[in-house]
Parts: C-alpha cells; sequence; structure tokens
C-alpha cells in the first residue's frame, strides 16, 4: 500500500469511529456534538457525511475511505498511431495548416 493511502486511512478511519460514538452520545466528553468534531478536525459535516455514507456501505472497510479514480484512463483520447502518421504526411506533403487537415480527415 503506498504511503498516501496510508496517511488518508490513518487520518479518516478515527474520525469515522469517534462520529459513530458522538452520533449515538457514548463518549459525551470527548465531543458534545458533530459539529464540534468536524470543527476540531478541519472538516465540513457534509465531507463527513460522505465518507461516512461510503465507510458504511464498504461495511467499514478502510480502503473505502481513499479516493475514488475519476476521469478517462490515461491516453484513451489519443488519437490512433497509425492515423496520427496520416496527418503527418499529409502535413509534411502539402504544408497544409491545421484547419485544412481538419477538413481533409474529417470524413475519415
Amino acid at each position: 500500500m503506498k504511503h498516501e493511502q496510508q496517511v488518508i486511512i490513518k487520518r479518516w478511519v478515527p474520525i469515522l469511529e469517534e462520529y459513530e460514538k458522538t452520533r449515538a452520545k457514548v463518549n459525551p466528553r470527548l465531543f458534545k456534538s458533530v459539529k464540534l468534531l468536524c470543527e476540531a478536525h478541519h472538516i465540513s459535516s457534509k465531507e463527513l457525511r460522505r465518507y461516512y455514507t461510503r465507510w458504511i456501505e464498504f461495511k467499514k472497510d478502510p480502503l473505502s475511505v481513499l479516493p475514488k479514480k475519476r476521469g478517462p484512463k490515461p491516453g484513451s483520447r489519443r488519437t490512433p498511431k497509425e492515423i496520427e502518421r496520416n496527418i503527418i504526411k499529409v502535413y509534411r506533403q502539402f504544408g497544409s495548416n491545421r484547419y485544412e487537415l481538419v477538413l481533409i480527415f474529417k470524413p475519415y
């Protein structure tokens, strides 16, 4: 496991456990309300709720607090090599600008 992942887990799992205790009023000495818990850890209640929901959804698995991957996979939007080679070939052969190249290769 990467160091960054361990840091995230070490930060969030105790906060989520404390959140459960605060909501159930098991240990009122530490935090009397969720608002005080959020202020102490410098997080918003919305952020806390989002992490808590995901943590409960995955049956309190520590890995569930890690950020989810977002966006397209690297290189998935890249033009295929064959088309790229054809574009460069036409550019060198005819000296076309990028607008002319778009018109030439748009149907392709």
